[in-house]
């Protein structure tokens, strides 16, 4: 019998700390098979192995950069999306999970979607506020420096009509992409839950082992990866389908029906087995993390 459960709070400590090292082995990983491809491309591609050193190189600096870069990266983004997650839970509600003993059989499409729609436009709103300001001011600039310069090269008039396009443009970053995130995430969400809620029963949902935490919370000790891999995998294959048929009738149009279906299957098997992937290397390095770091802590109510 399923169990409506809400995740009123995210402890940020633990989920940053943990959201962080999991990137930093994944792109550790990333980077290891891209040495890897590099020195196969050395090895078989004819006139390539005169840049094997640079290729090695290319390939132990992306070993070192690429895990530190992650993790830096991850500890500043998880941290903001636990921080607006517990501020909008009061406002909206949180996630919801049905479950089922330690298996999620279900998730409420209207509070996922909302929740993950807010939290993305709110983080993406934070960005424009810094990104947009800075690109007005760019453009701005060269707009001026055109003007300037019209007095010296008449072939840059045209240029200085470029005034004002920063401000305008910086307008649209700030008050349209956040509108475009929310419609976006809001509509891939519940295709998303809409999809989980019709497989996991007949496949099987995300199972998670947890445990009793402070305060109560509910610490997340362990997550199989093989229901996760495997319910993520299919779902998200069939997302990816269904958002590459327009291509794909492009491609029918333009190359044929053999090419365009071969695009979509092509595409849907690749999707499926890098997905699976993912999320199952995700699950081993998290429960090979957790006794050593703490897993992420969730109140349930």
């Amino acid at each position: 019998m399923k169990d409506i459960k809400e995740i009123t709070s995210v402890r940020i400590v633990p989920f940053t700390l943990m959201s962080s090292s999991v990137s930093a082995v994944l792109g550790l990983l990333y980077a290891i098979i891209l040495l890897i491809i590099f020195g196969i491309v050395g090895l078989v591609v004819p006139g390539v192995g005169q840049y094997a050193s640079l290729l090695a190189s290319l390939g132990v600096a992306l070993i070192i950069a690429l895990p530190v870069a992650t993790f830096f990266f991850s500890i500043l983004s998880s941290f903001v999306m636990a921080l607006i997650y517990n501020l909008l839970v009061p406002r909206i509600g949180g996630i919801k999970l049905g479950m089922d003993g330690e298996e999620v059989k279900s998730i409420p499409v209207v509070a996922v979607s909302l929740m993950l729609s807010m939290l993305y436009t709110v983080l993406t709103f934070i960005v424009m506020l810094v990104v947009a300001p800075i690109l007005a001011v760019v453009l701005e600039g060269a707009a001026l420096a055109a003007s300037t310069a019209t007095i010296a090269i008449p072939e840059l008039s045209g240029m200085g009509d470029a005034s004002g396009v920063g401000i305008i443009l910086a307008i649209i970053m700030i008050i349209g992409v956040p509108i475009i995130v929310f419609i976006s995430t809001f509509i891939y969400a519940v295709v998303v839950a809409f999809l989980y809620n019709l497989l996991a029963p007949k496949i099987g949902g995300v199972r998670l082992k947890m445990k009793l935490a402070s305060h109560g919370f509910c610490e997340i000790k362990k997550i199989p990866p093989l229901p996760l891999a495997l319910i993520l995998a299919v779902v998200l294959a069939i997302v990816n389908f269904i958002f590459s048929l327009p291509t794909g009738a492009a491609n029918m149009a333009s190359e044929g029906v053999a090419y365009g279906l071969g695009y979509l299957v092509g595409n849907t098997v690749g999707y499926l087995i890098v997905t699976f992937i993912i999320y199952a290397l995700t699950a081993l390095i998290y429960n090979f993390l957790q006794p050593k770091i703490g897993g992420v802590e969730i109140k349930l109510e």
